[in-house]
């Protein structure tokens, strides 16, 4: 019986190479292999914050993960993907898929392992988590994003703002997320909530051009990137007066 490959899913963070942890940094290292989500047109996330891992010697495999909703086609990226892995998990070489924030919070790398079980159902595995935008962000801010008894909702806007609307009448604090595409809606939503005082909001976390905006009429809707989120404080803090203390502005 031949002898497979193990495969690592590493979260890379949100941007900042240093916001790796010394795992994932050990096995970047080890491994011959390494897999990374492909941007449109241009290097991923992932792949950027890792360029200095990735030397001659290793082998790169950039896998496409189109931004559609369709399942027929997703399926299919997927299944082409996980064969890509397995090709080299069946020689018995190890392969790093690395996704950026943490493999856990809406990652392409559980779509991936999924059609690679289909393809070996006993893939050798470790997850080696990473620091997500949310926690990133928190600590940009120099503030909690829960205390005590207090709750915590994470809820991605672009595909339930019902979800999102659910979440801030029931959680203390809400960080939404994908909030470009539907910006106007959401801030309508905090409007009518009365939430507006209680939000602030955190752009491209873990990069040198990350932004912080504590009134968010301010920011126009045309250029909010893809890494942009809200956190909004619904409980008994005010999100903006805790950071404002925090940071000492």
């Amino acid at each position: 019986m031949s002898v497979k490959g193990r495969l690592y899913a590493i979260g890379a963070g949100p941007g900042h190479v240093e916001w790796l942890t010394l795992h994932a940094d050990r096995i970047l290292k080890q491994v011959e292999v390494i897999a990374v989500p492909q941007g449109q047109g241009r290097k991923g996330r992932a792949e950027q914050i890792i360029a200095s891992y990735i030397t001659p010697a290793k082998v790169l495999l950039q896998l496409h993960f189109p931004m559609i909703t369709s399942t027929e086609l997703l399926t299919k990226a997927w299944d082409e993907a996980a064969l890509q892995v397995a090709s080299f998990l069946t020689q018995g070489q190890d392969v790093a898929f690395v996704t950026e924030g943490d493999p856990s919070l809406f990652s392409t790398f559980y779509y991936l392992l999924q059609a690679l079980r289909v393809m070996i159902p006993d893939v050798a595995l470790e997850i080696i988590p990473g620091i997500s935008s949310i926690f990133g962000a928190s600590a940009i801010l120099a503030t909690p994003l829960v205390m005590g008894a207090e709750s915590l909702a994470v809820v991605p806007a672009s595909s339930n703002l019902a979800a999102v609307a659910q979440a801030l009448q029931h959680f203390d604090t809400v960080v939404i997320l994908k909030i470009a595409r539907v910006f106007e809606q959401v801030l309508a939503m905090l409007d009518q909530k009365g939430l507006v005082e209680r939000t602030v909001y955190v752009e491209n976390v873990g990069y040198s051009h990350a932004r912080v905006v504590m009134d968010v009429h301010q920011l126009d809707p045309h250029t909010v990137p893809y890494m942009s989120l809200f956190i909004v404080r619904s409980g008994r803090q005010d999100a903006r007066e805790s950071t404002r203390e925090s940071v000492g502005l």
